[in-house]
């Protein structure tokens, strides 16, 4: 009877875990009411030394019409990430690329566009956490106010 007892014990907390675990993911990608909420997919980054982050993606379309793909990664590789001291334009690969520094949701951030790809925003989130937007139709500042409604709405 003890042996069941700890075996349920240890299932329950296996599944609480793995709960906590979802709810903090979904956490970073929320919902947002009034837009298309697409999936949300999960990757776990690792290494040979172990467990490195987690990369999210989830596709939305605002209430605007904006189409977006968001990616949120934390962990190892996204605490080093800063905003570059480089803004420009005309770049050397496709020509009539821009990129400038930006604020989102007072948070440190760069916007790219490129002709053929449209706007990319990243953001920096907290210590350990970067955002970024992706869309080829959207507007900046239809990506900027996306970004400033996600990151209020990150838990």
């Amino acid at each position: 009877m003890l042996k069941k007892s700890i075996l349920f014990a240890m299932a329950s907390l296996l599944i609480l875990s793995a709960a906590a675990a979802f709810a903090a993911e979904v956490s970073k990608l929320p919902e947002i009411p009034g837009w298309e909420n697409g999936r949300l997919r999960t990757t776990e980054l690792g290494a040979l030394s172990g467990f490195k982050g987690t990369w999210l993606e989830r596709t939305y379309r605002t209430g605007g019409g904006a189409p977006l793909r968001a990616i949120w990664v934390d962990g190892a590789g996204a605490k080093d990430w800063d905003v570059n001291e480089i803004s420009g334009n005309n770049g050397e690969i496709w020509g009539g690329e821009t990129s400038e520094k930006v604020t989102v949701a007072g948070h440190k951030a760069m916007l790219e566009y490129r002709p053929v790809v449209g706007y990319s925003l990243i953001v920096k989130v907290g210590k350990d956490g970067v955002l970024t937007l992706e869309s080829q139709v959207a507007t900046k500042e239809a990506l900027t106010e996306a970004a400033e409604t996600l990151i209020k709405n990150m838990k």
